[in-house]
């Protein structure tokens, strides 16, 4: 048994490694507003409505991992924040948040109304491709095999294991960009377990195998997923009865999340070794490089090229 605290040998994984820096709800939020703007330390704190020592926490582990800076502010600005090429690099990951609260939360208070791409002037909503072929990455069409920097590694314990969902602070202006889907799915246990999925497994003692996840943990995640419609609990063995889980068309739609966040980890979290996973689009035979393009003219999504339209705005 993995003692309390302590890292799990785990196989080597860009999702994993990608989620062990960013994967918890208050740093995507952070990144979130940072794309939205925010620089400062109290636009953060209006924009989520988090509090000033989680604040301060992750600000410091982003600084700590590159994905900001800190920059000196001048005259009365005192200290700001930039997000760095690594952190400017989640911008895909972000949209795909974006995507999917869209096309399934009931509520958008956390929201961005609509997103504009300036390059064809539309309001779209973001879809991923293949690089070569340019049709849609779905999951049932990726083919995955061993990379060059396959192996085992240690998966690095998340700050905590509860999960962090909570209402903006009373005040906070959130008119951020990922949306409630932090709620469903921003929590790193939850998100590698819907990784274990599109990975082949089904089965509690597969999931909990791979990222030696406590039993309590596990299985608190599997019933929140369950009861957010993302998951079905089958019976594959009467006696004795034994259950599987199989993924729902709701969460299905996070695969376009996971394969940014395997980009994001093979791209700045690769070893010396390369990718520990390699991706292969069966439509076309080619290795795939998804793209985050405009649902509208299929143009590559660019962050200069990507504004906001708020609900509040006029």
């Amino acid at each position: 048994m993995t003692p309390r605290g302590a890292a799990r040998l785990v196989p080597a994984n860009s999702v994993a490694r990608a989620l062990a820096q960013v994967g918890d709800r208050w740093s995507l939020l952070v990144i979130a507003g940072a794309f939205c703007g925010a620089r400062r330390f109290s636009e953060w704190r209006r924009g989520i409505g988090i509090a000033t020592n989680v604040l301060s926490n992750r600000l410091a582990h982003l600084v700590a991992v590159g994905c900001l800076c800190k920059v000196a502010g001048a005259g009365t600005e005192g200290q700001t924040y930039a997000l760095t090429d690594k952190g400017a690099e989640l911008f895909p990951t972000a949209l795909m948040y974006w995507r999917y609260d869209r096309l399934w939360s009931k509520r958008h208070p956390m929201q961005a109304d609509e997103l504009i791409h300036a390059r064809c002037g539309r309001s779209m909503i973001p879809a991923i491709v293949c690089a070569h072929c340019r049709a849609p990455a779905f999951a049932r069409e990726v083919r995955f095999a061993d990379g060059p920097g396959a192996g085992m590694e240690h998966l690095p314990m998340p700050r905590t294991s509860r999960r962090a969902i909570a209402a903006p602070e009373d005040g906070a202006a959130t008119d951020m960009l990922m949306g409630n889907a932090v709620d469903a799915i921003g929590d790193r246990w939850t998100q590698l377990v819907l990784a274990s999925f599109f990975l082949g497994e089904r089965r509690y003692e597969q999931i909990r195998g791979r990222w030696h996840i406590a039993t309590n943990i596990l299985a608190d995640r599997l019933k929140l997923l369950v009861a957010n419609g993302m998951l079905e609990r089958r019976l594959y063995s009467i006696n004795p009865e034994r259950s599987e889980y199989v993924l729902t068309a709701r969460a299905m739609d996070i695969y376009p999340t996971v394969l940014t966040l395997t980009q994001w980890g093979d791209k700045w979290l690769a070893g010396p070794a390369g990718k520990p996973m390699l991706l292969t689009h069966v439509r076309c035979g080619a290795e795939l490089e998804p793209v985050v393009v405009c649902g509208h003219c299929g143009g590559a999504l660019h962050r200069h090229e990507v504004s906001f339209r708020s609900r509040q705005a006029p």
